[in-house]
C-alpha cells in the first residue's frame, strides 16, 4: 500500500510548502500528492485552496495575483507549531525537491468551473519537460471537464477520479464516468471507505486510494480491506503509535 504524501509532510510542516516536502523526502516518501493553480501572469504554484484566506489571512485569490504579488504571502500562517515564513512555491520548485525522490506524483489540479483556461496543457507541457516525470505522475481533479480535456490532450496520461460529495448511493454512476475518461486511479474519503466500496472499485478495474488518513490504526484498515494508497499528512504513519 502507497503511503502518499498529502500536500507533503503536512501534518509536520506548513501544508503545500517547500518546508513540508523538503521533509517528506527527508522521511523516505517516494509517493507525493499537491495541489496545482495558475497566478495571473502565468505561473504554475502548488497551494490547495484558491484564495490565501486559510493558509495566509488574505482572501487574495491566486488567479488574480502575480507571482510577485503571491510570492509576498505568508502561506505558514496559519500553521500554529511553525508559522515562520513561508511562500507559496512554484511547481517547478517543489518538482526540484521531489522529483528525484518520486516513484509515483498525484498532481491534482484545482481547475473547478474552468477557472485556469489552458492549464491543461500547460500541465502536460511541465510533466514532458523532465526525463522520466510523465511516467510517474498522474493526474486527478474534482472538476471533470478538466479531466476530460486532459484525456483529449493525451491518451496515455494517467487519470485519478475524485467526486464532490460522494457517497455510497452515487458510487455506482461516479464509476461509468470514470470510466469514460479512461481513469485509472478513484480516490475517495475515509468517511466511505469500507470494504464493500473498496471491492466495488477494484472489480471495475481502479486503484483505490483513500484521503485523509491521519491514524495508523485507520492505515492498518485500509491495508487489511485491499486499499491501494492512503493520502496522509504524516509520511511515518506506519510507524507511529496513534
Amino acid at each position: 500500500m502507497r503511503i502518499i504524501s498529502h500536500r507533503g509532510a503536512s501534518g509536520y510542516a506548513p501544508e503545500n510548502t517547500l518546508k513540508a516536502f523538503e521533509l517528506a523526502v527527508k522521511t523516505g516518501s517516494r509517493d507525493f500528492e499537491f495541489d496545482v493553480h495558475r497566478t495571473r501572469d502565468g505561473r504554475l504554484v502548488v497551494h490547495h485552496d484558491y484564495d490565501l484566506s486559510r493558509t495566509a489571512g488574505s482572501p487574495a485569490r491566486i488567479a488574480e495575483l502575480d507571482y510577485a504579488e503571491l510570492s509576498r504571502l505568508n502561506a505558514a500562517a496559519h500553521f500554529a507549531a511553525d508559522p515562520a515564513f513561508q511562500r507559496v512555491p512554484l511547481l517547478e520548485e517543489v518538482l526540484d525537491l521531489v522529483g528525484p525522490a518520486a516513484d509515483w506524483i498525484n498532481f491534482e489540479v484545482k481547475n473547478d468551473g474552468g477557472v485556469y483556461p489552458g492549464i491543461e496543457s500547460e500541465l502536460l507541457a511541465a510533466l514532458n519537460s523532465r526525463p522520466g516525470l510523465f511516467g510517474k505522475s498522474l493526474v486527478s481533479s474534482f472538476d471533470h471537464d478538466t479531466l476530460r480535456r486532459f484525456r483529449a490532450l493525451s491518451p496515455e496520461l494517467r487519470l485519478g477520479w475524485l467526486g464532490h460529495g460522494l457517497s455510497e448511493l452515487l458510487l455506482a454512476p461516479a464509476v461509468l464516468k470514470a470510466r469514460a475518461v479512461r481513469a485509472e486511479n478513484f480516490h475517495l474519503a475515509l468517511r466511505i471507505a469500507f470494504r464493500p466500496n473498496i471491492a466495488l472499485l477494484k472489480k471495475a478495474g481502479f486503484s483505490v486510494c483513500v484521503y485523509t488518513v491521519n491514524s495508523r490504526k485507520d492505515a492498518l484498515r485500509m491495508e487489511e480491506i485491499g486499499v491501494d494508497g492512503i493520502f496522509s499528512n504524516y509520511p511515518d504513519i506506519m510507524g507511529r503509535e496513534a
